[in-house]
């Protein structure tokens, strides 16, 4: 079993978003924030968080990076007095954000993040397509905002059926607006059979019974997966003879990613919107427990969730040959 060490750190300051991207697990059109019942922790609450993140990381002499996020972060209230208290702390964060609000906090998240992530996937007329009209324009104002500052740009695109057939232009167009980096990242879909071996799996391990995984069901054209390697094939090969300005990244699912297991449970935590503890950003059904209950720390080393970690170490996770977290031996941000 690899040592545990937290590395990095997502926090959900909200469930909540201006934006209904169609495939969005969280509020497309079968998304599960949409039937979500609860209430969002408070700021209180998330500085004990940051407490105990900050006492974890003065024990182990290296205190771990801490991304932003939700639904839209910047839609939270207390965003700006949370991200400044994390820096008091000397943290160092990220955010990912849809990019709409970002000229509310440009000055502020330009000198006081390492890493901004900003939902781009294509030009104009497919980001619109997908996020809604007039988003564009909007998001790329916003970008220029944040030029000066510290914070590296990194571009994430979501591939898929919209944008893959302009794939081999793709970093060429987005160079225009200056990211730092284009990461491209995989969409997120489940089939039927892992969504039926991932209830069977959490209800005989954990006594779950999954209610939010059915968001992630997506049925794709049947020549999806043999088209998108093609174009990305051709926009590698078009890279390598004519780079852009920006370094693409391109982090794949891992269907075939040997006999690896996740290291998220052993380097990385999430703290949901409501306080659930998970290690997967996108797969709410199983938590190690809640920090309204508990202190962060403790739930990283309860009995929950070592038995999740033995799972994942056994290959017995059915969604984790599909999810991109697979692949990453790094925990950090840009």
């Amino acid at each position: 079993m690899p040592d545990k060490k937290i590395e990095l750190v997502h926090l959900q300051l909200t469930n909540k978003c201006n934006l209904r991207c169609h495939f969005c697990g969280q509020w497309g059109s079968k998304g599960f924030f949409s039937k979500s019942k609860g209430t969002g922790l408070k700021l209180t609450d998330w500085k004990n968080v940051i407490d105990s993140l900050a006492d974890y990381g003065s024990s182990v002499g290296r205190r771990p990076s801490v991304m932003l996020w939700g639904g839209e972060p910047l839609l939270y209230p207390e965003f700006e007095n949370i991200a400044r208290y994390l820096r008091a702390y000397e943290f160092e964060l990220g955010i990912v954000t849809n990019g709409v609000l970002l000229d509310k906090y440009s000055d502020f998240v330009k000198n006081e993040f390492q890493s901004v992530y900003i939902s781009i996937d294509g030009p104009k007329e497919i980001h619109d397509s997908i996020r809604g009209k007039g988003i564009f324009e909007k998001v790329i104002k916003n970008v220029r905002l944040l030029k000066g500052g510290n914070a590296k740009v990194i571009f994430m695109t979501t591939v898929c059926p919209e944008n893959i057939e302009i794939l081999p232009d793709l970093p060429y167009m987005l160079d225009a607006s200056g990211p730092d980096k284009i990461l491209l990242h995989e969409l997120i879909y489940l089939d039927s059979r892992e969504i039926v071996n991932y209830k069977g799996w959490l209800r005989s391990q954990f006594g779950i019974d999954s209610e939010k995984i059915d968001s992630w069901h997506m049925d794709l054209p049947p020549d999806y997966e043999e088209n998108k390697s093609k174009q990305l094939k051709k926009m590698f090969q078009r890279l390598k003879m004519l780079p852009s300005k920006a370094p693409v990244e391109y982090i794949p699912h891992c269907v075939a990613a040997g006999k690896e297991y996740c290291l998220s449970p052993f380097r990385h935590l999430h703290v949901t919107w409501e306080g659930s503890v998970l290690f997967c950003t996108d797969f709410y059904d199983f938590s190690a427990g809640n920090v309204r209950n508990e202190n962060l720390i403790d739930i990283w080393n309860g009995k929950l969730a070592e038995d999740f970690r033995q799972e994942v170490m056994r290959g017995n996770c059915p969604t984790c040959n599909h999810c991109a977290w697979k692949s990453n031996r790094h925990y950090s941000l840009d």
